[in-house]
């Protein structure tokens, strides 16, 4: 089904931010974003506000829309909430015992590995995503879901910066094999924490990295 031109906008700017294609404190002006897509300035107009909605822009009167910068208290937010949220939603997929979600985990890390060895980023960086994704579906509680993918586009933009950091995937992979291998019966307590642990460990690794490139600037 083919899509507005305000959610087909919207889909591509936001992109271009949680990919860090557009950098934080660039300004985006509706004539410009117009131009670019080849449409009226209508729909980017309607586009932008559902990001600026969204948190991604701050609107600067006679200047256009900011790509609002990486808040370092929001991601001690993001990082303290996600690690409590995910801990629980991996404790509900291990005490659900599904072995199709235990396959998809598998097939995941097996990728995971085979991307890293032929440096294809992209790829491992989606990978990523989809072993937490799948996680959240075997816990099979939907509001849950719906709470961790309201704080996963926040924190994208952050994860990116995250698995340039030198050894950082390859902790990744080591803990994501980890985590499958604890899911068996009566070991939820073990896996909760092991993926709380995870999260707060690659917070506190993010948040060095940024205090200390700030500093070097």
């Amino acid at each position: 089904m083919a899509i507005s031109k305000k959610e087909f906008i919207y889909r591509e700017v936001k992109e271009q931010i949680l990919s860090l294609k557009a950098r934080p404190d660039t300004v985006l002006k509706e004539e410009d974003v117009a131009l670019a897509y080849g449409v009226s300035r209508t729909p980017v107009h309607e586009a932008l506000q559902q990001l600026k909605q969204e948190g991604f822009l701050e609107q600067v009167k006679k200047v256009g829309y900011l790509i609002k910068p990486l808040s370092i208290s929001d991601l001690q937010e993001i990082i303290q909430i996600r690690s409590v949220l995910e801990g629980y939603a991996a404790r509900l997929t291990t005490v659900n015992q599904d072995e199709k979600i235990f396959a998809r985990l598998q097939k995941i890390n097996e990728k995971a590995r085979i991307y890293l060895k032929n440096n294809d980023l992209t790829n491992f960086f989606r990978n990523s995503s989809d072993f937490h994704g799948i996680i959240y579906q075997g816990s099979k509680n939907q509001r849950l879901s719906t709470l961790i993918d309201s704080l996963r586009d926040s924190f994208l933009r952050y994860r990116r910066i995250l698995l340039k950091i030198p050894e950082m995937s390859e902790v990744q992979i080591k803990d994501h094999e980890e985590m499958l291998a604890a899911m068996t019966p009566g070991n939820e307590a073990a896996v909760e924490k092991l993926v709380r642990d995870h999260i707060l460990y690659g917070g506190r690794i993010l948040l060095e990295y940024i205090e200390t490139e700030r500093v070097e600037k």
